[in-house]
């Protein structure tokens, strides 16, 4: 007899149950989960032998539960310890991602703007090169040996002199202290000019992000000049130069934020990100902070309605790559690779427990730290200022322990819901909209959207042999952004 954390496990075909969770899919069909993300459709008769401690009556049953982890045995256990460890590796290492707003001024005025930018006038909003140093002095203090800056805004270029300074500062000092530092920005693409484009070129910037929501209808009813005028003639401009004169410099993303305005639109926005290039789309759900909150009513939507816009719009992005069309579908795509590897993509508000401060931090113009991009509205996830607070004032914050053990869901409905090993809560998304880090999953928008989204995307991958095709396409195309 041997030992485990699990309770005592005898040679042979003796065996324990690991933890799991069920669904029942239909009459004869039970998807059953467990905490290291492995997975299995039983039958009602399998399912039986299972939940009866009778597996080894069905030898190939037996054999299958025990390569998955649902049974620990003396052979499996210390596998089952391996891929949780792995599945949650990010746990075990210092934030990687570091976001900096060089400014929280924007020259447009988006309907859902998450980060209530400021007028583009206001240059006290604007992050100076003393406390620029000193950020990125504390970025490079972390304990890791790789690490990417972001860059955020506002939109970032309308202070670029900081914002090359910085990327230069941080070349400079991680070559000291030899780390490697790489660099993404995030613009809405309206201000860019070709100057810039060579500038991040020449730094070798390669990953550039921008919000483009679609068809011009949709995009200039979401996002306008502070004026009022649409800016969609102004970045596709943008996009189709850096697709076609610097398609060998940069990666350029873009996500779709999904507005009420969005719904009737979902083959419209698949369509235009085809035309104008995009080997990837995001449908990026509409949370309920910054702007988006003053005009909700106008602009939200249930959970309900959004699953139908996103399960009618996936069947089209399905259907076009199988007419030879390359695009996928960016959430589902980062749920894909947490259901079929060993691996967490590290989406921080996807993860359990979430990233936010432990995976991700934010740096604010001001030197404020937060934990994360979306953090910086609410004064009651500041973790410190970059002049008075070590790395290690920030891992101890009292706020960075809350999230982590709220977000793990421990003590949550969760423990018992089936999606467990692949969702996540965000605790500034429960915050917004609940007005507390401890959420009422009955009410709880995003767990219905997740929710959702896991139990079309496993109908898929079960029943569908052409679907499943086409999604595992999208997990081998290397890198998600």
């Amino acid at each position: 007899m041997a030992e485990s954390l699990y309770g005592t496990i005898a040679p042979t075909t003796n065996y324990i149950l690991n933890n799991y969770n069920y669904r029942k899919f239909d009459e004869d069909n039970y998807l059953v989960t467990t905490e290291h993300g492995s997975w299995v459709l039983l039958s009602k008769e399998e399912f039986d032998l299972l939940r009866l401690h009778k597996a080894e009556e069905n030898p190939l049953l037996f054999s299958e539960l025990e390569k998955k982890g649902i049974i620990l045995t003396l052979d499996n256990i210390k596998k089952v310890i391996s891929n949780f460890r792995e599945r949650n590796h990010f746990m075990f290492s210092a934030p990687t991602l570091h976001i900096i707003i060089p400014t929280l001024r924007c020259n447009q005025k988006c309907i859902y703007c998450h980060s209530r930018a400021k007028p583009d006038s206001g240059k006290k909003y604007d992050l100076d090169r003393d406390k620029a140093k000193k950020i990125v002095d504390f970025i490079l203090s972390v304990p890791v040996d790789s690490l990417t800056i972001e860059f955020q805004g506002g939109d970032c270029i309308l202070n670029y002199g900081t914002t090359e300074f910085i990327i230069d500062y941080a070349k400079e000092k991680a070559k000291e202290k030899s780390k490697k530092v790489l660099f993404s920005l995030v613009t809405n693409l309206t201000l860019m000019d070709r100057s810039i484009l060579d500038s991040l070129a020449k730094r070798k910037v390669r990953g550039i992000a921008t919000s483009f929501d679609g068809p011009r209808e949709v995009h200039d009813r979401n996002r306008k000049y502070l004026g009022g005028k649409g800016t969609y003639e102004d970045v596709v401009h943008w996009i189709e130069i850096i697709k076609s004169e610097y398609k060998n410099e940069f990666n350029l993303n873009a996500l779709a934020t999904i507005t009420r305005h969005s719904l009737g639109y979902g083959r419209e926005i698949v369509d235009e990100y085809i035309k104008r290039g995009f080997l990837s789309l995001w449908l990026r759900p509409l949370n309920n902070i910054g702007f988006a909150a003053d005009s909700w009513k106008k602009i939200g939507y249930s959970a309900e309605e959004y699953l139908n816009f996103y399960n009618s719009t996936l069947d089209y992005i399905i259907e076009v790559n199988k007419n030879g069309t390359e695009l996928r579908e960016m959430m589902t795509t980062i749920f894909l690779k947490k259901v079929l590897s060993n691996k967490d993509p590290q989406m921080v508000d996807i993860e359990s427990p979430c990233g936010a401060g432990i995976g991700q931090v934010l740096y604010n113009y001001n030197g404020d730290i937060h934990t994360c991009d979306e953090a910086k509205l609410f004064p009651e996830f500041k973790l410190g200022n970059v002049e008075t607070s070590s790395f290690w004032d920030i891992i101890d914050n009292e706020i960075t322990v809350a999230m982590m053990d709220v977000s793990s869901k421990k003590g949550y409905l969760c423990d018992a819901c089936v999606w467990n090993p692949y969702c996540g809560i965000c605790p500034i998304y429960t915050y917004a909209a609940q007005g507390t880090i401890v959420s009422k999953l009955a009410k709880d928008a995003k767990c219905k959207t997740y929710n959702g989204i896991l139990t079309s995307l496993f109908k898929k991958l079960l029943f569908s042999e052409e679907d499943r095709k086409v999604l595992l396409t999208w997990i081998k195309r290397g890198r998600l952004f």
